[in-house]
């Protein structure tokens, strides 16, 4: 009998939990407004019943400016007490942003306070569950100002090759060959972009350190630290085995550390969502035929059965070895030979190839099991597999998914499906199709097809720039834009892109923006 009333105690407080937490508050607070951390998160969310609030606009960095911490955390401050859960990021609240932290001049002793007051947050300000996310700073092998230093123009390029033969160095993997190169490297690089550049580096880490204190003292619930993108030689893997060895050091059920920045937010909004209601799913992982799990996708420094695994966890999820009772099933688009080519490349044809035709058999078995299925497409770097969409549409399964991501990095559309899968019990059946529009309109239309076609057609013939486009040429843009998602959608999908508005909110081609058109 005692056993009895003590399950049906611990059903009402599941029940009651959950109620509150169909009606709870989460503040969020992203690292930019760029859709995918900002718009396509929060409607997510909302989906699944939950109030997401986020600061004014106004607040939060844009392409054109940082973001302002001081006011972001007034705001935090303010709402705290309101709220069930806080998802923040500390390169908004420490630095304006992701761009921000790698191109501020902010001195030291301000970033040490605000990291000290973020730690504070919990205590101070209502006891709430508080998620935390941050980055280390990417080692890109080709970028430029405004979101680099205005060196990286000129120096970019040695700057990448400088960190990846210093972390062979330090790996005691550096070839014979390669001792004159980083010997020359060393000597070219100006002294002053070298000082200016670690600098950044070390105040980057030693402000991660404080905010580990956090994670130590109990401060926060969670924390995700993101490598943004890397390789596995580059001064972010350098970086990376020094904060392995602290993060080691800690507990793993309030810490990880993986490959990619964007997704952050939305996994830590998943769990805060399965934790607020006292789940934990089960979640199976299964692979493409060839490398499968022991690919490295591009801007990657890990193979993505370890990526995998540190996601599901961090999502609030537990890995599954079997399909049985599992929650949600991830299956992992990779390529067959284990190199990951860019989607504009010439391999990524709409083609039928043995592997997409097995891999998408499998997925149609495990659909008539009735399991629920994530699919993370990482067979190529920013942008879709033209193949396996082309498969899911030929076989009528692609709204049978429960998510699909095949955006950017691999670990970028990994986190974002699988975070959007594991709310499929919250979802209603309209939304969820709505979310998978979204996806195949940018991932696959755009992303793997549309873009590189206005880079031909527009953007390259008339010498426009990739990024700081005026208003004039972003009109143009956008307008071929939308006519090549609508002719490219329209055999398959039907009319949907006419119900969306395609638009560049950075004022660059890297990314579009998918809204549905008002009724």
């Amino acid at each position: 009998m005692r056993m009895i009333k003590k399950l049906l105690f611990t059903a009402l407080m599941l029940v009651s939990s959950t109620a509150l937490a169909a009606k709870g508050t989460i503040l969020y607070i992203p690292m930019d407004n760029r859709p995918v951390c900002l718009d396509y998160t929060v409607q997510t969310m909302q989906a699944a019943g939950w109030d997401v609030q986020t600061p004014p606009l106004e607040y939060i960095a844009n392409d054109k400016r940082a973001g302002d911490p001081e006011q972001l955390f007034k705001w935090l401050e303010e709402k705290a007490d309101e709220s069930v859960a806080v998802v923040a990021s500390s390169d908004a609240l420490l630095y304006g942003g992701l761009v921000a932290s790698r191109t501020h001049e902010i001195p030291f002793d301000v970033l040490q306070e605000r990291a000290e007051r973020l730690v504070a947050l919990k205590n101070n300000h209502g006891g709430q569950n508080v998620y935390i996310f941050a980055t280390i700073m990417r080692s890109p092998k080709a970028s430029s100002a405004p979101v680099e230093p205005a060196y990286y123009k000129e120096w970019g390029s040695s700057i990448f090759r400088l960190g990846a033969l210093e972390d062979k160095l330090e790996l005691k993997e550096l070839r014979h060959r390669e001792v004159g190169e980083l010997a020359d490297l060393r000597a070219a690089i100006p002294r002053e972009i070298l000082e200016d550049l670690y600098s950044r580096r070390r105040h980057n880490i030693k402000a991660m350190e404080l905010l580990l204190h956090g994670v130590e003292s109990g401060d926060f619930d969670y924390m995700l630290i993101g490598r943004d993108d890397t390789a596995p030689y580059s001064q972010a893997h350098r970086e990376a085995r020094s904060m392995d060895i602290l993060v080691s050091e800690l507990p793993k059920e309030r810490i990880r550390f993986f490959a990619g920045a964007d997704q952050l937010g939305m996994l830590l909004l998943s769990r805060a969502s399965t934790r607020l209601q006292y789940e934990l799913p089960l979640v199976n992982v299964t692979y493409a035929p060839g490398a499968g799990k022991n690919t490295i996708p591009s801007y990657e420094d890990e193979t993505v059965a370890n990526s995998a695994v540190q996601h599901i966890f961090a999502a609030g999820g537990f890995p599954a070895r079997t399909r049985q009772r599992t929650d949600l099933v991830l299956a992992v688009n990779t390529p067959k030979d284990g190199v990951c080519l860019e989607a504009s490349s010439a391999d990524n044809t709409f083609t039928d190839k043995p592997e997409t035709t097995a891999f998408v058999n499998k997925v149609k078995r495990l659909l008539k099991r009735d399991h629920k299925i994530a699919l993370a497409d990482i067979k190529y770097g920013n942008g879709a597999d033209n193949s396996l969409v082309k498969a899911l549409f030929d076989n009528n399964i692609a709204y049978d998914l429960e998510a699909y991501g095949g955006w950017n990095t691999g670990g970028n559309s990994l986190g974002f499906a699988l975070a959007q899968g594991l709310l499929h019990k919250m979802l209603k059946e309209n939304d969820k199709n709505q979310l998978l529009e979204e996806r195949y309109l940018e991932d696959w239309a755009y992303q793997a097809n549309v873009r590189q076609q206005v880079y031909q057609k527009l953007i390259w013939p008339n010498y426009w720039p990739n990024s700081g486009l005026d208003a004039e040429q972003k009109a143009e843009a956008e307008k071929q834009i939308t006519a090549g998602i609508q002719e490219l959608t329209e055999p398959v999908m039907g009319n949907v892109a006419h119900e969306y508005q395609f638009t560049l909110p950075w004022s660059r081609m890297f990314e579009v923006k998918v809204e549905k058109k008002a009724d």
